[in-house]
């Protein structure tokens, strides 16, 4: 016997593809949230790594350098005032630019891990 098909029977049918295509979509998109999430994640992590090793390099470099100028210039003091001059310089030169250079290129950084 032939099954006769009933008039709703395509509509059900295209209701339950159509909720089958939004749980999908929705999971596609906490799937992609979390992978952007962990990359993030990942960058943020090695960004903290970077600038503590930063960190230390410079003062390292900056203790070696004021003793290095103290034992030319025969003063302790003068050797470390010079090299904190040095980093107080760099510091306003990065605070006085910071929105012109510093803030642009954190937040190319951010926008470009966001959508690598």
């Amino acid at each position: 016997m032939e099954t006769k098909e009933r008039p709703g029977d395509d509509d059900k049918n295209i209701v339950e593809l159509a909720t089958e295509y939004v749980e999908t979509y929705l999971k596609l998109a906490v799937v992609n949230i979390n992978l952007k999430t962990t990359e993030i994640s990942a960058v943020a992590s090695f960004s903290m790594i970077a600038a503590l090793l930063g960190f230390f390099i410079c003062m390292f470099l900056g203790l070696a350098a004021a003793f290095w100028l103290a034992d030319l210039l025969g003063n302790t003091a003068a050797g470390f005032l010079i090299v904190a001059g040095f980093f107080l310089l760099v510091f306003l030169l990065l605070f006085l630019t910071r929105k012109k250079w510093f803030f642009p290129f954190i937040k190319n950084l951010i926008v470009r891990s966001i959508y690598e």
